[in-house]
This record gives structure tokens, sequence and C-alpha cells, in this order.
């Protein structure tokens, strides 16, 4: 876990893949759009974090971050209980997983700051 209160961002509409394989993408379209220079959004905080002396992490997308979840025992410390993904779902709603549950579930980019789970590919 990268961070444990981060506000999505902005109500803007990217319109976002949720596939596998997209969460970079996604990550830079978000920063194009919400700046990434000290500021305080879920795809600026991801890509800011330097861990393990890697530079390329991201917000994973609505797929990785469920394969995330399927996959959470071997991987470990996911300890909260909401993530946000780089996914939205409209201008307003962007996906998040819920790891009570567990389950993906829909809701306001504005509303309660939730954590982020940075990711790589490799």
């Amino acid at each position: 876990d990268v961070a444990a209160q981060v506000q999505w961002g902005s109500g803007y509409y990217f319109r976002t893949p949720t596939e596998i394989g997209t969460g970079r993408a996604n990550t830079d379209a978000i920063i194009a759009q919400q700046g990434s220079a000290g500021a305080a959004n879920a795809a600026a905080v991801a890509r800011a974090y330097n861990g393990g002396g890697y530079s390329d992490w991201y917000l994973p997308s609505k797929d990785e971050l469920s394969k995330l979840s399927d996959n959470s025992a071997a991987i470990g410390g996911m300890g909260a209980f909401f993530y946000w993904s780089s996914s939205d779902t409209s201008a307003t709603t962007v996906w998040y997983l819920l790891t009570v549950t567990p389950r993906m579930a829909s809701g306001y980019k504005s509303g309660t700051p939730l954590a982020v789970r940075a990711v790589r590919s490799f």
C-alpha cells in the first residue's frame, strides 16, 4: 500500500478501460489531465511511488485490482478496506475494491478518500 487516504481526483470523464494491461495507460491519461507534481490524486500518488528502487509504478485498472484481490494471500500487504482503481465509470464515479467482501463497486470520485495500491508490470 502506498497511501491510506487519498482522493481519486476531479470529475473529468477519462473513459479509462477496465481490462488487465490498461492501468499504466489509464494512469498516464489521469495524470495528463490532473497533473502529477505534488498532486494529491490517486494516480499521481501511485506514479510517485519509488518502492524497491523502481519508478514505473501506476494505479491498477479495475480488472488488475480485482486480480490482486484474488491473489491477496500470495501477494500480501492488502491492509485497507477500500482501494481506488484507475478505471472510471462516469464523470463522477470510479471503480474501487472493497476487500472485506471482496468485490468491486463504483463510488464517487470526490467522495471519501481511499487507499492506493501501486503496481508495476514485469
